[in-house]
């Protein structure tokens, strides 16, 4: 993901291909990240009060 203080044309490329992917789920969105990228996320998801299980 993309952070929030890299603006530009490649991280909004970036943040609108997860936008597609994860809109056109239909049930679940799998998503394989590092445990870093993973903390980040679910802090990101958490906030906007978006519900998230990681197994």
């Amino acid at each position: 993901m993309p952070e929030a203080s890299s603006a530009g044309p490649a991280s909004d490329e970036v943040l609108r291909v997860w936008y597609v992917a994860v809109t056109r789920a239909r049930r679940l969105a799998a998503v394989a990240l590092s445990e870093e990228e993973s903390d980040a996320l679910t802090r990101l998801l958490t906030e906007r009060q978006v519900p998230v299980r990681f197994t």
